[in-house]
């Protein structure tokens, strides 16, 4: 049998067969929870949201366009999902945790690379946090999700051209504040 694309598994979920969610999830639990770890910092939240977005494909199952796209519209459930968290927890605030980043660099033979590496990986995070979640969920759909941005634009209901305008300037931005922080750390180093 011939590996079904997920826009025809998710018409297989919208019809009645719900075990094909299965696989659905196999396929993008990971990337839904990228998305969500990089928008929040925490395991056990993003754990918990991508949970919700596959309750929520159930449950809005019959919502499912014919002509969709699954992979936009999973992830305009993500953004949904995220959104009604941060609604019901006004409080969240963003952690300073980067030991995710430096696991991700692994084992260096040269000490000073790695340090140089762990300080450009922090300053990245970062930056990023500084910017409005708006844009920091741009930043996650195009460059760590890939999506194209057409697919960003039907998720934010604008153009296609609108978003690389938005793209752009949040790029922008982001070099803005990690030029800062770059900064700062010279200026702190330099001092000492």
């Amino acid at each position: 049998m011939d590996q079904l694309d997920d826009h025809a598994l998710m018409l297989k979920v919208k019809a009645g067969d719900v075990e094909q969610l299965g696989l659905l999830y196999k396929r993008y639990s990971r990337r839904l929870f990228g998305f969500f770890y990089r928008m929040t910092n925490s395991v056990a939240i993003s754990e918990d949201l991508v949970q919700n977005v596959f309750m929520r494909m159930l449950k809005y199952k019959h919502s499912y366009s014919e002509s969709g796209n699954f992979e936009a519209w999973a992830f305009h459930l993500g953004r949904n999902v995220h959104k009604d968290f941060l609604r019901k927890n006004k409080r969240y605030a963003w952690q300073d945790d980067m030991s995710s980043w430096e696991d991700q660099l692994g084992e260096e033979h040269n000490k000073e690379v790695h340090l140089q590496r762990t300080d450009e990986l922090n300053n990245l995070s970062r930056a990023i946090q500084a910017l409005p979640a708006d844009k920091r969920e741009l930043i996650e759909l195009t460059r760590f999700q890939k999506l194209r941005y057409e697919q960003v634009g039907q998720l934010l209901g604008i153009s296609e051209s609108a978003v690389k305008v938005r793209v752009h300037r949040t790029m922008k931005e982001l070099k803005e504040n990690y030029l800062k922080l770059d900064g700062n750390i010279s200026k702190k180093t330099n001092g000492l």
